[in-house]
C-alpha cells in the first residue's frame, strides 16, 4: 500500500468488547464487533474486499522483490486477527486458532454458530 493508502486506516480498535463470543451469543456479539471493525475501515480484510497481494513482485529486471503492499496487509490483517480472536471467549478462540486471517476466522466463526444454533 502506497503511504496515502496507509493513511485511510484508522487502526482505533478498542482493546476489548464488552460482549466475549461464545456458543450462544453469535448475532450479539457480531453487532457489536462490526460496527468497530467498519468504523477502523478493516472490514475489507475480514469480508474478502481487500484482498492479500503477492508477496514478491517481478522487478524491471524481472527479478523478484518483496511486495511491500503484502506486508501492509498481512499486518492490518493480522492486527484484527488478534482483536477478533480477544473479542471471544476462550473456548471459542481454541477452537479456530487454525485460522490464519481474520476472513477464514470471521467466516468459520458464523459456521461454528451456526452449527450451534
Amino acid at each position: 500500500m502506497s503511504s496515502a493508502a496507509n493513511s485511510n486506516h484508522r487502526n482505533d480498535l478498542p482493546s476489548t468488547v464488552s460482549v466475549k463470543l461464545d456458543r450462544d451469543n453469535y448475532p450479539l456479539w457480531q453487532s457489536m464487533v462490526l460496527p468497530i471493525i467498519r468504523g477502523a475501515k478493516l472490514d475489507g480484510y475480514m469480508l474478502g474486499k481487500k484482498e492479500c497481494p503477492e508477496e514478491f513482485i517481478t522487478a524491471a529486471n524481472s527479478s523478484k522483490k518483496f511486495n511491500p503492499e503484502f506486508e501492509d496487509w498481512q499486518a492490518y490483517d493480522q492486527q484484527l486477527l488478534g482483536w477478533l480472536r480477544n473479542s471471544m471467549t476462550i473456548g471459542i478462540a481454541t477452537q479456530l486458532l487454525h485460522c490464519e486471517t481474520s476472513k477464514q476466522l470471521w467466516e468459520e466463526a458464523q459456521s461454528l454458530a451456526g452449527a450451534h444454533t
